[in-house]
């Protein structure tokens, strides 16, 4: 807390905040879990507000003063508040105590990456609140070693006489729509204002209007060939998104909830339609193209199509899981920039799917 405020004193225009702060402990820091509280003004404190605070002191013995601008102290707050760089002190400091952005709003991830698989760092209430992470590490791990032993693995032994690429396709597809969308979901949750309210309306949206695109697409794209169209939309709306959609949250979040959600809507449905697209067309790619010989007990057509939709959902599985990953270690706009290079690796892998002319 102490460092997310510095800096967004730091970003009001206050060089250096060692007088904008007050720090105080029930107790003295002798153990794990006391209870710590951190007061933050604009502007200094005067010498009456802190005489109040130490009168306040006075009068409730079993509260401790960690850091007044008169009487700083020697503890962690204190040197965090001399160094005047939350960043550089998080360095040196035995956990990730840097600022929280809304890019990477993971206020209680306060782990380094070394201490999430080593042995340091495991104890205190530090590492129970971050236990969850590696918990998710550990079904990354399972996830990936179930596709691999369900999937890649029966491919490798009983061998395809073709090229594999275009059930690649199919995993980009499933990878880049996982991504962008647990992406979008943690972007809107403070949008939103909870955590339900950004799950419900973001997957009911891009859901919805994917499950239209999907639709459509047969209309809309009646030649396979023509299945670039939708992906090259999608990458050029969600590179759009990547350097613009903070902004627009920032500037729109004032509005009341039910206009939110509209201006949710207007933002995600246009993109989900295209985002609904690639999938069907390009099952339907694969199925007039050349027979991808794969094993199963089918044969034929059918058969390449069952896998591509296993492709496609084991790339799911793995993206929600690694989505978070992602974001946790590099924020949600590398998540969301992801999500951008797994569509542009399906466009690169389209050709694999069109039909080969005799």
């Amino acid at each position: 807390m102490l460092a997310v405020a510095m800096q967004a004193l730091h970003s009001l225009g206050v060089a250096n905040p060692e007088r904008n702060f007050i720090v105080a402990s029930q107790g003295p820091l002798n153990e794990d879990g006391i209870p710590v509280v951190v007061l933050a003004k604009k502007t200094s404190f005067t010498l009456e507000e802190e005489s109040a605070v130490k009168a306040h002191f006075e009068r409730y013995k079993e509260l401790a003063a960690l850091y007044l601008p008169s009487q700083p102290g020697h503890n962690p707050f204190a040197d965090l508040i001399a160094s005047n760089d939350p960043y550089r002190f998080a360095q040196s400091y035995a956990y990730n105590v840097s600022p929280v952005t809304d890019n990477a709003p993971f206020f209680f991830f306060t782990l380094k990456a070394g201490q999430i698989l080593g042995q340091q760092g495991r104890h205190g209430i530090d590492w129970k609140v971050n236990l969850g992470v590696l918990v998710l590490i550990l079904v990354l791990v399972i996830s990936l070693v179930a596709v691999l032993g369900f999937l890649i693995l029966p491919l490798a032994l009983q061998g395809a006489r073709q090229s594999p690429l275009p059930l690649l396709y199919f995993v980009a597809v499933g990878l880049g729509y996982i991504l962008v969308e647990i992406a979008f979901i943690q972007r809107f949750v403070l949008f939103l204002g909870h955590p339900t309210y950004a799950l419900t309306v973001v997957i009911f949206l891009l859901m919805l209007s994917s499950g239209a695109g999907s639709l459509f697409s047969r209309r809309w794209l009646p030649r396979t060939e023509m299945a670039w169209m939708p992906l090259v939309l999608v990458i050029l709306a969600l590179l759009v998104d990547v350097f613009f959609l903070p902004g627009w949250l920032e500037a729109w979040v004032g509005l009341g909830l039910y206009s939110r959600i509209v201006v949710s809507g207007l933002l995600l449905a246009p993109l989900g339609f295209v985002m609904g697209m690639p999938f069907p067309t390009g099952l339907r790619a694969l199925a007039a193209g050349p027979v991808l010989d794969v094993p199963s007990g089918a044969t034929g057509a059918d058969n390449a199509v069952e896998w591509a939709w296993a492709m496609n959902a084991a790339a799911s599985v793995l993206g929600s899981v690694l989505a978070m990953v992602i974001a946790i270690q590099f924020g949600l706009t590398v998540t969301l920039a992801c999500g951008v290079g797994a569509y542009l690796l399906a466009l690169l892998l389209l050709p694999a799917l069109h039909p080969r002319q005799a």
